[in-house]
């Protein structure tokens, strides 16, 4: 697979773009780019053409395209204006939650659905959330050396590597957890730390800031996917999403925590995910 440039009304921007039908524009997470596409294969198979756009400071997308949640909000816009899409469903994944909050509010004649799939919908709190120091020092200077050795391990031994993923992002019993994943969600695990990671744009959004007021501003329909489990994006941000949007509700992904797309249940999430978009 291969990406595109668009050159928008804010600068260049990197995007794929798979498949044919009603259009979802993902907004990935964060040490993801537009090559992150576990997610959107159900979207493809179920019909759905998906727009990822590697998000400003990710991937060949410069940092300055938009280096805040309503820039980068504004910033695909510009690129939905470019590739003359008029209107689509969001699907905004952990890191990318403050864009695709940002795009539901301020662009509610563009966006029609919104989906917050183990979303940050709270960044203003996550100073005081117990990994937060751990997670902020992984992206230190040392980040790309330590990216690499993860994508050694991934590739030397798969299942370690997938049993630490568990303990770090999930509060299940990581032995339990292993057990219960199948090889291709092993496979889906070490394929993350095989691809790129931005430690600038991982940088910037840790300064995204959306605010209670701009959920309240959410008047389109929104299906909160969050795992009780998660270890990296606890579920009060889920809890806070659907205390604040009038329209949301809720689908719960199981023991993989934050690595929701691996999970026993991601089945039953996807058909939960496909029927919501479909709805729309």
């Amino acid at each position: 697979m291969e990406s595109q440039i668009a050159q928008t009304s804010k600068g260049p921007i990197e995007y794929t773009l798979l498949g044919k039908g009603p259009m979802v524009l993902v907004c990935h997470g964060t040490s993801s780019n537009c090559f992150s596409t576990d997610v959107s294969t159900p979207l493809v198979e179920a019909g759905f053409s998906v727009l990822t756009p590697s998000r400003p400071g990710y991937g060949r997308t410069l940092l300055k395209v938009g280096p805040g949640a309503a820039e980068a909000a504004a910033a695909l816009i510009a690129l939905l204006d470019t590739l003359q899409i008029q209107t689509c469903e969001v699907l905004a994944i952990s890191g990318g939650g403050p864009t695709g909050v940002a795009l539901a509010a301020m662009f509610p004649q563009r966006v029609t659905r919104l989906v917050l799939a183990a979303a940050i919908t709270h960044p203003e709190d996550r100073p005081n959330e117990p990994g937060y120091k751990n997670q902020t020092a992984f992206y230190g200077p040392m980040h790309n050396l330590m990216w690499g050795m993860l994508g050694l391990m991934s590739r030397l031994s798969p299942r370690s590597m997938a049993r630490q993923t568990l303990a770090i992002f999930s509060t299940h019993d990581p032995a339990d957890g292993i057990r219960q994943l199948s090889p291709e969600d092993i496979q889906k695990i070490c394929r993350f730390y095989q691809g790129r990671s931005s430690r600038q744009g991982a940088l910037s959004d840790a300064a995204h800031l959306v605010g209670a007021e701009l959920l309240e501003t959410i008047h389109q329909p929104t299906l909160v996917i969050h795992s009780r489990k998660d270890n990296s994006v606890p579920f009060g941000h889920a809890k806070w999403s659907l205390m604040h949007i009038p329209q949301a509700e809720l689908c719960e992904a199981g023991i993989s925590g934050h690595f929701f797309w691996v999970d026993p249940t991601y089945q039953r999430i996807c058909q939960c995910l496909i029927a919501f978009l479909k709805a729309g």
